[in-house]
């Protein structure tokens, strides 16, 4: 991928060192990071930590506002910023029945946490989320197991603004990048957070 090419480069980073912490060979490396579709998670993970960086950044260079932490509002609240930022998949499509009740493992389940940004965060079914990410409805499921690359993970980012870093690190907050946010829809969304937690503080 373009990005991480570019980000190997920028930083002077030794391709050797990054492909041995992959326990991948130089050659298979070499490849995965050429590629526009087979990069796997954990060199974008290894990547970032080599160089104290976040995910997002790696991937995203016009994010001018601060990213936004959604911990501690409800996940009824954390729909209602989605909203304000993505009206198009609360109005454009047809919200799913109520889903099973289902444990999700934030912490350390990739495919959980693809699984709750699909179901909780926006409500849509496997056919649904297919449809707006442009993908079979067998590929989103794929994605619930975490058998995702990076550049699939990349585009749910760049279409949702969910972090990236959410997807694929563990133990990570529930998160939102900024890329293409106004400063007047930045500001909206934190505005609310700060008002919801406030609310959430006298219950």
């Amino acid at each position: 991928m373009k990005q991480i090419v570019q980000f190997i480069e920028d930083n002077n980073i030794s391709e050797e060192e990054v492909a041995k912490a992959a326990h991948m060979s130089l050659r298979n490396f070499r490849r995965q990071i050429h590629s526009e579709n087979r990069t796997q998670t954990r060199i974008v993970l290894i990547l970032a930590d080599y160089n104290h960086q976040s995910i997002d950044s790696i991937f995203f260079d016009q994010m001018y506002n601060q990213p936004v932490n959604l911990e501690g509002l409800t996940w009824t609240q954390v729909q209602d910023i989605m909203k304000l930022i993505h009206p198009e998949l609360f109005t454009d499509i047809k919200r799913s029945s109520k889903f099973k009740d289902f444990e999700y493992n934030l912490k350390n389940d990739m495919g959980d946490r693809m699984r709750f940004v699909r179901e909780v965060v926006f409500s849509l079914s496997q056919t649904q989320f297919g449809k707006y990410m442009e993908v079979t409805r067998n590929t989103a499921k794929y994605w619930d197991e975490g058998q995702i690359n990076v550049d699939k993970i990349l585009k749910i980012s760049q279409r949702t603004n969910i972090s990236m870093d959410f997807m694929i690190r563990d133990n990570y907050p529930l998160t939102l990048q900024t890329q293409g946010m106004s400063e007047a829809l930045h500001l909206a969304v934190m505005t609310n957070c700060v008002l919801y937690r406030l609310r959430n503080m006298k219950q």
